[in-house]
């Protein structure tokens, strides 16, 4: 198809008037995006999302919608129909905090066509926003409907109020407004909300930093095919599940398709070396930035190295995240799996492609008196104890996490939106640390790879019956609701609103009833430690 309309195009170009009339409408179109970029009037189209410029090819939607904002007197009423990609995209985050911030919006509905609009895909998502061109928004009236626009012509019955908190800390990086049902769901969401995002610092707690250690594409010169070619393995999602590495104790979980060769034998095949040579920047700024650095980056590390040890820095002082068990999660994930949430401890010297996200295990934190050392592998330091990773994992592998997450992905796990989702920092002597990270380490922690974990967490014994490991599993999802402060409503809210799939692997409906009744029991056993 892209061949054919080439050549029909090159066929048409050839018509000196067709010719002349694409050559002002391609200039054309590029005044107005000039114009569009750089004019004061039109601020609000290019936000920062995840650390970088979020933006649209000048959409007219959003250019109106901004510019309704300046043509209104402060005293006007404004409604509008607009795509839901100035409520779900993250290009129209500026869009809707200055709706937020500088409007006094009213009511919010937003619609699934359904053939609402006949003319128009029954799965386009569109909004009616009703505000007040001044003051500031702390709570909206509405919800969303598929295909159904009863909740316009009854909005005081039908409809609820959501507040600011709910609007803004939904998605505290994008500022994402979500598609909201029911005041149930309302209600749960302001209680996760409570809690901080998981990429955050509390304190000394541990915080989650998504990486993408190889790429599968760019990186494939230093995988092979061959187990008996490679020294380690490369995994990627498919093969972990929750608390699982290997098929041992999933049905229908893939092998490795990839290893790697080690440093040593040949450093040019190396994943291992990539890795290594993609975190030297990384090291090399954080000790720039400790020793508050100016100028050149490598010229003041390299001299600062060359006063207190005699040699400048180089990619052996990296030490590398497999050096360490680390937390990884699966990259491609959809509402409607039977979890989309799926997160796993991996065995130390492992690596991973860009299918599966890994959890840095450590923070770069140089001293002064670590800079006589060679390598400079005492300025990382764990960003989780043994215990804490596995509560991590608990926490990350939740039904209440799951629930969240699955109101913000299509088809990947945006990073972003991982790090802005949250979850409880539980540390120890918090109520449920314990309960949680023990159940969590002796799913995750079996097999020969995990012995030196074993022993490190005291001995504990891994879980190899089916029937205990769901039982462990669904302790660990009850007391994370009692964990997130949700109560009987809410966990029967989230219980029966979860996706259920034929032939799932967990989530049958024994198991849900499982979690409903360990929720029970806890409840009555009060907070574990």
């Amino acid at each position: 198809m892209p061949d054919n309309k080439d050549e029909v195009q090159e066929e048409l170009l050839q018509d000196e008037e067709i010719a002349s009339g694409w050559e002002s409408y391609q200039e054309e179109m590029k005044m107005r995006a000039e114009y569009y970029s750089n004019s004061p009037d039109y601020g609000l189209q290019s936000p920062t999302v995840g650390g970088s410029k979020s933006t649209t090819e000048n959409d007219l939607s959003a250019l109106f919608f901004e510019r309704v904002f300046k043509l209104s007197r402060d005293e006007s009423y404004v409604s509008q129909v607009l795509p839901g990609v100035l409520f779900n995209g993250a290009s129209a985050k500026d869009l809707r905090m200055h709706l937020l911030n500088e409007t006094d919006l009213d009511t919010l509905t937003i619609f699934t066509n359904r053939g609402i609009f006949e003319s128009i895909d029954n799965r386009f998502v569109f909004g009616i926003p009703v505000f007040k061109a001044s003051g500031e928004t702390d709570e909206v009236y509405g919800g969303y409907r598929d295909g159904d626009l009863s909740l316009l012509k009854n909005i005081e019955s039908e409809g609820m109020s959501i507040s600011r908190k709910v609007l803004e800390e939904y998605s505290p990086e994008a500022r994402i407004f979500p598609y909201l049902e029911t005041e149930q769901e309302v209600d749960v969401l302001e209680k996760i909300f409570d809690h901080a995002p998981v990429s955050e610092q509390v304190g000394d707690s541990w915080y989650a930093t998504p990486y993408r250690e190889l790429d599968r594409t760019n990186d494939r010169d230093r995988f092979v095919e061959k187990e008996q070619e490679g020294d380690y393995p490369v995994l990627g999602g498919s093969n972990i599940y929750q608390y699982a590495y290997s098929p041992d104790y999933v049905e229908n979980l893939e092998s490795p398709k990839f290893w790697s060769v080690n440093e040593d034998s040949n450093p040019e095949k190396s994943a291992k070396r990539r890795i290594r040579e993609k975190n030297y920047r990384k090291l090399k700024r954080g000790l720039y930035d400790a020793f508050d650095g100016s100028g050149s980056q490598k010229k003041f590390v390299d001299k600062t190295l060359n006063q207190h040890r005699g040699e400048g820095l180089s990619e052996e002082d990296v030490l590398l995240d497999c050096t360490e068990y680390r937390i990884v999660y699966r990259d491609i994930a959809r509402a409607n799996d039977e979890r989309t949430m799926i997160a796993s401890v991996i065995p130390k010297e492992v690596v991973c492609h860009n299918k599966l996200h890994t959890i840095r295990p450590y923070s770069i934190d140089p001293e002064q008196e670590n800079l006589s050392k060679s390598p400079l592998h005492d300025v990382y330091h764990r960003i989780f104890s043994d215990q804490e990773l596995f509560v991590t994992l608990g926490l990350l592998n939740s039904i209440p996490f799951d629930f969240l997450m699955r109101t913000k992905i299509d088809s990947t796990v945006v990073m972003y939106k991982f790090k802005e989702s949250q979850v409880p920092h539980l540390t120890e002597g918090d109520d449920w640390f314990e309960y949680i990270s023990t159940r969590a380490a002796r799913l995750n922690c079996y097999g020969n790879e995990f012995k030196q974990m074993r022993e490190r967490l005291g001995g504990i014994e891994s879980a190899t019956d089916k029937s205990e490991r769901r039982e462990l599993q669904a302790e660990i999802d009850a007391a994370a609701f009692h964990a997130y402060g949700l109560n009987r409503e809410d966990v029967d809210f989230i219980l029966n609103d979860f996706h259920r799939v034929q032939n799932p692997r967990v989530m049958t409906e024994e198991y849900f009833e499982m979690v409903s009744e360990r929720y029970d029991l806890l409840e009555q056993e009060g907070p574990k430690p």
